[in-house]
């Protein structure tokens, strides 16, 4: 079976001058045009193509690969705007469509936007949204303390910044547990640290305990190797010199020192560590 707005591996039927035609199984014959075949192709070959609907409805292919297929989410910018929506850049020489009831917030002109790309079962259209409440999860958070997570950061808020959790519900990262740079639309592991009451959920992005602090040595570590076996950091250093250098906080980084300095791998002063 073939779908629309995905990658696939498709069979040659028919080689012409205009293109290949390809065998879509229940989509029928699937046209690849000349200037997307960049090697000779002959009936019986194999290529892998993105498939979607052309201008006139008919199933058609491409050997470039979009930013995102149907079903994924991707942070893509507006290119234009009429009547019936936003047309965003997708990395295909056809823009795809975010009609106007699946924008939240309206888009706008030159501004880029986290959407999932979902076929749209009337025209059976390619098409764009950051609506994203319709793709979520209605059944309760079933997640567990500390379970481990796929994250795609949607936008900030007042208090911290708001993720997709295993593109099913939303969570937060609260500011002040962030220790690197976060960007809309980044895709990244976190852990729950809560499920709430009121079905809300906190997230964390740094694996707790002493995995974290083991993780984080072994970073110190190598930093020191390339440093020539200093780094102007001790435990009395300043938190955001510490978070600028290792994405950490100081608490997990004194816990990390401290235990390299325990092993007898380095010497901890006020505002330095060095390799012994």
């Amino acid at each position: 079976m073939s779908y629309l707005g995905t990658t696939q591996t498709l069979f040659v039927k028919e080689v012409s001058n205009e293109g290949a035609y390809l065998d879509g199984h229940d989509l029928g014959e699937v046209f690849l045009p000349k200037q997307e075949i960049k090697h000779e192709l002959e009936a019986g070959d194999s290529i892998s193509v993105f498939i979607f609907l052309d201008n006139a409805n008919l199933a058609t292919a491409t050997t470039k690969k979009p930013h995102a297929q149907v079903g994924e989410y991707a942070l893509l910018r507006v290119k234009e705007i009429n009547s019936i929506g936003a047309f965003l850049d997708w990395g295909l020489e056809k823009d795809v469509l975010t009609p106007f009831n699946e924008q939240k917030p309206r888009m706008q002109e030159g501004h880029s936007y986290l959407v999932r790309l979902y076929l749209d079962n009337a025209s059976q259209r390619i098409c764009a949204s950051n609506n994203f409440n319709r793709f979520l999860s209605k059944d309760e958070p079933q997640y567990t303390h500390l379970q481990e997570v796929d994250l795609i950061v949607a936008g900030k808020t007042d208090i911290g910044y708001k993720v997709l959790i295993e593109e099913s519900h939303f969570g937060v990262v609260f500011y002040n547990m962030v220790f690197k740079s976060l960007f809309v639309g980044q895709k990244l592991k976190g852990y729950i640290q809560k499920v709430r009451d009121d079905g809300k959920i906190d997230v964390v992005l740094e694996k707790p305990g002493m995995g974290k602090v083991s993780d984080l040595g072994e970073t110190i570590m190598q930093k020191l190797k390339n440093e020539g076996g200093v780094i102007p950091l001790g435990d009395k250093s300043d938190p955001e010199a510490i978070k600028k250098m290792f994405s950490t906080s100081k608490a997990n980084y004194k816990k990390a020192i401290g235990g390299l300095f325990k092993q007898e791998l380095i010497d901890i002063e006020a505002k330095s560590i060095r390799l012994k």
